[in-house]
């Protein structure tokens, strides 16, 4: 019998380590299973073998006070799912009131406020996203509009945070991204935490740049890092200042709210930051990607020649050729096409590979994957459907860039890095390393492949071809000297009678190093056009200082 009982109770404790440990796995219901089961185990556990001598009044007792410790036990498990395990879920707990209402913790907004929240920095030290303490509560503030949006925004007294702010919440308020052991001691002794920070590797001073250059147009601007993945520019236009949305109490939310309702009847979506979530036609640059696809696939090579006379018949539509230099050929290899962006040429390259090639390349390439990214993305489409590339029309629009494609400014310059990275698409980060406040690094981003969805001489051709067409073709004011540049330009139309620019192009001194993909809505250039945004930002990346340490 002392064997049975010993069992059952180190199974019962077994059991509620376990849940514990795997509380945030666990529903409620399957949680009060655990307990359940936990206690009829307890009461096996607690049914010993008593002395005879001992009178029946002792022995009843005993089993009584035996029966009661369980259950103490038992309550004693859910107190500390509640107060320790799951205490920021049971603090954040929403419901729904009947009337509709929302109801929520109304210490929470408040208690927020009295955390040092960490800090967010470029790969220079400069702050991002400060906290400044002011009283009994600390303020969150963003020194610079052209880059503070890229941290997110954090407005626990209207509305919560997005962006970084969100995502790296539990290392900034110091739930997680420092020392475990002080972090337990803090939450059992209610002692405030001081949340970690987050080291970028976007450049301020570039991101600046590249905002000037925009001036008052939409659009996009990204730099990358070929070879890490490391995001150094990230700009949108139109965007918010996040400054304006935080406020320390409710007596102060008047302009908060004010700004934030024009945020959101804005037509322009300034929310909806373009460098990874809005979605554009690539037009011409997507040529580079029917290129990778045909070669890869062994069905064309730079040097073949193709017809283009100025027009081709598709099932009976006449494709008019608009980008000849020399009406008076008819001849093109594929590397002509690249530098002078003949639709025809590829429009042929497109048939020859075919819908359902394709297709399959399309998802080797990541067209309607998560991009793994510290901020959301919008998957990038190749078509809306399979069935889409049954057409060969839709098939020839697509290879020139039309059709249904839709990508964001962020996947063109993976894309454009994998030419010059042997055909690695790297993952790209913005969170270089999470720092606690002593300086140490507690989490530190390692540089990842993501796809390799052709071969490095797969990439090597493009790459060449692209650096032949700022060397020959429609891309020469994409020229730097004393750098080897390559880039292609595209004008997406967009069904309305506008188009949008891009630029995507990389520099290097002989050896790529920088990637950069330019969009500007409706051909919307600011202080400059596409070719000539990317152009400059890329010089000004390749020439900057290195990254302080």
């Amino acid at each position: 019998m002392l064997t049975i009982s010993a069992l059952a109770g180190f199974c019962a404790f077994a059991m509620l380590a376990a849940a514990l440990t795997f509380s945030n796995r666990l529903t409620d219901n399957q949680w009060l299973l655990v307990l359940g089961a936990a206690w009829l185990l307890l009461l096996v556990a607690s049914r010993l073998r008593l002395p005879q001598r001992l009178p029946t009044f002792n022995r009843s007792l005993i089993r009584t006070a035996l029966v009661i410790a369980t259950v103490f036990i038992i309550i004693s498990a859910q107190l500390v799912r509640l107060q320790i395990v799951d205490s920021d879920t049971t603090v954040s707990r929403t419901a729904v009131a009947p009337d509709g209402e929302i109801l929520g913790n109304p210490r929470l907004a408040n208690s927020e406020l009295s955390v040092q929240r960490g800090e967010i920095f470029d790969r220079n030290g400069e702050v991002i996203a400060g906290t400044e303490p002011e009283g009994d509560v600390y303020l969150r503030t963003y020194p610079d509009s052209a880059t503070g949006y890229v941290a997110g925004y954090y407005s626990p007294l209207l509305y919560g945070s997005a962006g970084l702010e969100a995502t790296y919440n539990e290392e900034l308020t110091g739930q997680a991204g420092n020392d475990p052991v002080e972090r337990t001691l803090n939450n059992l002794l209610n002692r405030p935490q001081r949340g970690a920070d987050l080291r970028l590797t976007l450049d301020s001073d570039l991101q600046r740049q590249a905002t000037d250059l925009m001036g008052d147009g939409n659009g996009s601007v990204v730099v990358m890092d070929v070879e890490t993945g490391e995001v150094i520019v990230l700009a949108s236009n139109p965007n918010y200042d996040p400054d304006r949305i935080f406020t320390a109490s409710p007596g102060e939310s008047d302009e908060a709210t004010e700004y934030w309702e024009s945020l959101i009847d804005n037509d322009d979506a300034p929310l909806v930051l373009r460098a990874t979530l809005g979605l554009f036609t690539p037009g011409s640059t997507f040529k580079t990607i029917t290129a990778a696809i045909g070669i890869e696939l062994g069905l064309i090579e730079p040097d073949e020649v193709f017809e283009d006379n100025g027009e081709l018949n598709i099932d009976g539509r006449i494709l008019v050729e608009n980008n000849r230099p020399d009406d008076s050929r008819d001849q093109w290899t594929v590397r002509e096409g690249i530098a002078w962006s003949l639709n025809v040429v590829f429009a042929q390259i497109g048939l020859r590979i075919g819908g359902t090639d394709f297709w399959e390349s399309g998802q080797e390439f990541g067209f309607g994957q998560s991009i793994p990214f510290d901020l959301p993305v919008s998957k990038s489409q190749l078509a809306s459907s399979r069935e889409f590339l049954s057409n060969n029309n839709a098939v020839a629009d697509t290879a020139f860039g039309q059709g249904e494609l839709l990508v964001t400014p962020l996947y063109m310059c993976m894309v454009t890095s994998m030419y010059v990275n042997e055909g690695e698409m790297m993952e790209p980060y913005l969170v270089d390393a999470v720092v606690d406040e002593d300086g140490t690094v507690t989490n530190e981003t390692e540089p990842a492949v993501w796809r390799e969805p052709i071969s490095p001489q797969t990439a090597a051709a493009v790459e060449e071809m692209m650096v032949n067409a700022v060397e020959n073709g429609t891309v020469t004011r994409a020229r730097v000297d004393g750098y080897t540049a390559g880039g292609k330009t595209g004008t997406a139309e967009t069904g309305d009678g506008s188009a949008h620019s891009w630029f995507i192009g990389f520099i290097g001194d002989e050896e790529p190093r920088y990637a950069v993909a330019v969009v500007l809505e409706q051909g919307s250039g600011g202080l400059a056009d596409a070719v000539t945004i990317g152009r400059d930002i890329l010089f000004e990346t390749i020439t900057a200082p290195a990254p302080e340490d």
